[in-house]
């Protein structure tokens, strides 16, 4: 009798201690026991199971006391790295602009170049430059330059009346970019000075090359993407009013300037100046070249592309050997 009320005084005392690990959420096996953190993550969450507690409530339904966050350390040196890489990343998009802006500028002095060697063939101008060469010859106190800045401002009162309230302000910016334009004209033309070619063939070869500069200057604007050139911006007038095909009313607008060119000639010359073989040539084949370029354009910059991936994947396998060797 006395040996039976000792065992069950034994399981009283054992069932005691299980019940409190139970009450304070503790194992019976300390190797069991969940962290504190892991325990408030549990008991927090409204999903999480309950357990029965000695209040009665589930222990799930108790709301613990949410732990404080460690406060966040900062050293000297944090600090300035995340400061200079926020500068970094502000300065990012403003270099990039910049770039942009330059490799424009320096399209346009190409295009510039490469429409004085058109001239200086002899042969004929390209539509777009076709009327201020024609006024150039026709008041010789006034620079090619000067009537190309005038031509151009022409051109942007012409998008003007096109667009009318759609005329977007930041397309102004056409203007000093006229004046840029008309500038470097004059600079090219009175650096060539009296270089011209001799024989016919000749100035077949300076057509050639200045047709060939001339795209590249065009291909510079475009890759870009920052304000259309003028002309290129009265056909897109045109196109979004009408809604005619781009290549359509490009080839329109090459012939009027040719024939406004011609009444210009007429008029102001008394004969026939400044359109000839070459304007047609120039007219059918700068597309053509320009074409060409952005081809090999494209071709370059998937090229850059894959070979900056490989350059990546080069760098990650070396930095994973040495932390092999490490």
């Amino acid at each position: 009798m006395t040996e039976r009320k000792i065992n069950r005084g034994s399981e009283i005392r054992t069932k005691g201690k299980s019940m409190g690990r139970e009450r304070s959420g503790c194992a019976t096996d300390p190797s069991d026991r969940p962290s504190p953190r892991a325990a408030l993550t549990v008991s927090g969450r409204p999903d999480a199971p309950s357990a029965p507690s000695g209040s009665g409530e589930p222990i799930g339904s108790q709301s613990p006391r949410p732990a404080s966050p460690a406060p966040k350390r900062s050293t000297p040196g944090c600090a300035s790295a995340h400061g200079g890489g926020s500068r970094r990343s502000n300065l990012r998009p403003a270099l990039f602009m910049t770039g942009r802006v330059a490799l424009m500028l320096a399209g346009i002095a190409v295009m510039a170049l490469g429409i004085d060697v058109v001239v200086k063939a002899d042969l004929g101008n390209s539509p777009i430059s076709a009327t201020p060469n024609v006024l150039a010859l026709g008041f010789p106190a006034v620079s090619f330059g000067t009537f190309m800045l005038g031509w151009q401002c022409f051109l942007v009162l012409v998008q003007v009346a096109l667009l009318r309230r759609e005329f977007r302000l930041v397309d102004l910016w056409q203007i000093p970019i006229s004046v840029f334009f008309g500038l470097c004209i004059d600079w090219f033309m009175a650096l060539l000075g009296a270089a011209a070619p001799t024989t016919y063939l000749a100035s077949w070869l300076w057509l050639a090359v200045g047709m060939a500069v001339l795209a590249a200057g065009i291909v510079m604007t475009v890759v870009s993407g920052t304000v259309m050139n003028c002309g290129e911006a009265v056909v897109q007038a045109v196109v979004r009013k009408t809604g005619a095909r781009f290549g359509t009313v490009k080839v329109g607008f090459d012939l009027a300037c040719a024939a406004l060119a011609v009444l210009c000639a007429l008029v102001f010359v008394g004969h026939l100046a400044g359109v000839r073989e070459g304007t047609v040539v120039c007219a059918a084949l700068t597309g053509v070249v320009v074409n060409g370029y952005m081809a090999l354009y494209g071709r370059v910059r998937q090229g850059a592309r894959r070979w900056r991936a490989g350059a990546g994947s080069r760098a990650d396998e070396a930095a994973t050997s040495l932390v092999e060797q490490s």
